[in-house]
């Protein structure tokens, strides 16, 4: 029985042209938790894709497929109809303020300007419930649209693969053990110098 989260959001954009962006991370990370726990994506009335673990007390793992500014139309959809509250969520997501390959979990908090997050928000009525942001890192130069819908190369790709695995055994610690123990043994880890 987890005495962590119950319900693990990845966020991200729905499509080919959005596989493999840094805006799309949320979802990677959710595949691969998926993948490791042998759990299997399904369409769901929730506007996403569920993937749901055994157990009396099950996980779930949520995608939401309406676009990143409107994720919390899933996420408010699923939460209603899974009998959750705000604190049984963790969402995923990327994050142009931290420093790319870095993760940081908080047990509530802010927006911090990521539009995933806000919609979640506002249709939760609470900032109430855990996030992990894994960094992407600032552009270059100040086209952050692009930035954020582009995919990755060279040690930027590296770096937000070692954040990834990371952030997949930080999620396996949350549920397992819960949100601060995880912060306390995932905070401030990032990609090796």
């Amino acid at each position: 029985m987890s005495i962590g989260p119950r319900l693990l959001c990845g966020l991200g954009n729905p499509g080919l042209e959005y596989h493999g962006t840094r805006h799309n991370i949320g979802f990677r990370v959710l595949d691969s938790f998926a993948r490791e726990e042998r759990l299997s994506f399904r369409r769901s009335p929730y506007q996403g894709y569920l993937a749901k673990g055994s157990g009396a007390s099950p996980i779930y793992l949520l995608k939401p497929t309406t676009f990143m500014n409107l994720s919390g139309r899933s996420v408010r959809q699923a939460v209603q109809a899974l009998g959750l509250a705000p604190e049984d969520i963790l969402c995923v997501c990327d994050d142009l303020d931290l420093p790319a390959g870095q993760i940081r979990l908080r047990a509530e908090g802010s927006a911090g300007g990521h539009n995933g997050l806000k919609s979640i928000i506002a249709e939760l009525g609470s900032q109430g419930f855990a996030r992990l942001r894994i960094g992407i890192g600032r552009p270059p130069d100040d086209d952050v649209v692009r930035f954020v819908l582009g995919a990755a190369r060279g040690d930027d790709a590296m770096r937000l693969a070692w954040a990834a695995d990371l952030a997949v055994e930080c999620l396996r610690m949350a549920v397992a053990d819960g949100v601060e123990a995880a912060m306390n043994a995932f905070n401030g880890r990032g990609y090796p110098a």
